[in-house]
């Protein structure tokens, strides 16, 4: 893989990165995983988008924000063709620095999805409560303190 890494602002995407972006969630959110809920939404307006190109293609995806003083981050996506490969991983280090670094006073909390609770818990996030189904998938809510997480 040759891969190179951005972060930008909603209004920092060019429009064939905001393209690639709604290609690559819809791929995985709605075609993978048959969900159906609005995509894109207004929370894209004001994320942090960190994402990655393999020679041109989009191939990995996350969002950062701030929603009712909460921060969290979600739309974790891997390319199907590049998953096995540590790119998923690679994708979190990314978002755990930015965490880390920008938002180092805050608890994290996300709804992750049940079947990569063990993976977000290599990264110091903690489940708390029960599963529950959110359109349409199993998620447990998870949190911690910024200063907490991990590089994996």
């Amino acid at each position: 893989m040759n891969l190179t890494w951005y972060v930008k602002q909603f209004t920092g995407l060019t429009t064939t990165q905001l393209h690639d972006i709604y290609q690559l969630r819809a791929k995985t959110f709605v075609k993978e995983q048959s969900r159906s809920y609005q995509d894109p939404d207004d929370t894209d307006l004001t994320a942090r988008h960190v994402f990655a190109y393999d020679h041109g293609r989009l191939v990995a995806y996350a969002r950062i924000y701030e929603h009712a003083g909460i921060v969290s981050f979600g739309r974790i996506t891997t390319d199907s063709d590049y998953r096995g490969t540590g790119l998923g991983k690679q994708l979190m280090n990314h978002v755990m620095a930015i965490l880390k670094v920008h938002y180092r006073d805050a608890t994290i909390e996300i709804d992750a999805q049940t079947q990569v609770r063990k993976f977000y818990e290599k990264f110091g996030l903690i489940a708390e409560g029960q599963p529950y189904t959110d359109l349409g998938a199993e998620v447990i809510k998870m949190h911690a303190p910024a200063q907490k997480l991990v590089l994996a």
